[in-house]
């Protein structure tokens, strides 16, 4: 009974026996599958060959060019804008000293017949005078002996004030004609200054008009809107005291000396302002 009980038993065993076989087998696969990948994922090699000096000298050569292309395009497009602000400055100045030679014949004239020739004229006249004879004559000279015009309101200055206030006077690139137009403007100042002066005479001698004129006769020689009226025989002197007379004479002297310096000033400055014209015409082909 015993013997067949074994007998019955031996099959199981050989069945167990396969299967650790088996599962041996299967863990064996696993293993040698995982150490398959395990070698798929190795990490690379991180280091790299160190260059060559001529590639570090091309790239070098390839950045330094491309920097100084740029510099020299951006150089090329400035150039260009800074030469069409140059040419609109130039046309804008022709029309401002094309203004001055148009304006400036008007303050000569006024010169000339405001304070020049009434100074020419009162030393005769006044060497005659008395109180009971028309001096309408006197008292028209002496008010427009006092009256005075400036010259800034006879200069066109646009063109100097917007390049100046830009800081852009450095974009007119002819020597000459940069150094004529700032020659110009700065006599405009001077004589300026020497319109200033006058005024100083002007008033010392209107200081001295109330020695000789009457106030009432002086309001008559001018209308509500400050313009001399011509023709007036009413008027009479209120005094041809010497010392007064001769005080008068000395202020009329020497306004007369300083407005003559003026307006021959004035001519060269017109003059000036013809020549600039035409070195802007000659060198930047403005178009008249």
């Amino acid at each position: 009974m015993n013997g067949e009980r074994n007998l019955g038993n031996a099959p199981k065993n050989n069945d167990n026996a396969e299967d650790v076989n088996e599962n041996a087998s299967q863990d064996q696969t696993i293993e040698q599958s995982q150490s398959e990948n395990m070698e798929v994922h190795h990490h690379p090699d991180l280091h790299h060959k160190p260059k060559k000096w001529k590639e570090y000298f091309l790239e070098f050569i390839m950045i330094f060019l491309a920097v100084t292309l740029g510099f020299f395009a951006e150089n090329l497009r400035e150039h260009f804008v800074n030469k069409d602000k140059e040419y609109q400055y130039m046309a804008s100045f022709y029309k401002d000293f094309s203004a001055d030679e148009s304006h400036l014949p008007g303050l000569i004239n006024n010169i000339e017949t405001e304070q020049i020739q009434p100074a020419n004229s009162l030393p005769s006249l006044l060497s005659q005078a008395d109180t009971i004879k028309p001096a309408s004559i006197i008292y028209i000279f002496m008010r427009r002996l006092f009256r005075q015009q400036g010259i800034k309101s006879f200069i066109t200055g646009r063109t100097i004030d917007q390049i100046t206030n830009a800081g852009e006077i450095r974009l007119i690139s002819n020597i000459q004609i940069a150094d004529s137009i700032e020659n110009y403007y700065k006599q405009v100042e001077y004589d300026d200054y020497l319109q200033q002066t006058l005024l100083g005479y002007k008033n010392k001698f209107q200081d001295d008009i109330p020695l000789i004129l009457r106030a009432g006769d002086y309001n008559k020689v001018k209308d509500a809107e400050t313009n001399i009226i011509e023709q007036n025989a009413n008027l009479r002197l209120g005094s041809v005291d010497p010392i007064a007379i001769n005080r008068i004479l000395i202020s009329a002297s020497e306004i007369k000396a300083l407005s003559q310096l003026i307006e021959s000033r004035i001519l060269q400055l017109e003059q000036k302002a013809a020549n600039i014209k035409k070195l802007i015409v000659g060198n930047y082909g403005i178009d008249k």
